[in-house]
């Protein structure tokens, strides 16, 4: 449950430093297309989190079976397509 929390915590920390970055610049986000700017960006940014932690993930499943135990696996079946 810690870990759900800890990743939630995570990702609304990453959307509220884009946002907070994109208001910091004077000029553009004003306005109606401020608030359209900012959602872009908050979408840019949930489409970044969501492939940095799949990518993540598959880095440590591959590190996990580095350093697994080499256990013998049977032959490999050949497998016919039609």
């Amino acid at each position: 449950m810690l870990k759900k929390g800890v990743r939630v915590f995570c990702l609304v920390g990453l959307f509220l430093m884009t946002f907070t970055v994109a208001t910091a610049i004077p000029g553009v986000m004003e306005g109606f297309g401020g608030v359209v700017i900012g959602v872009f960006l908050l979408y840019c940014a949930l489409i970044v989190v969501a492939q940095l932690i799949s990518a993540l993930y598959a880095v440590r499943m591959i590190i996990d079976d580095l350093f697994t135990k080499n256990v013998q696996k049977g032959p490999s079946k050949r497998i016919v397509l039609r």
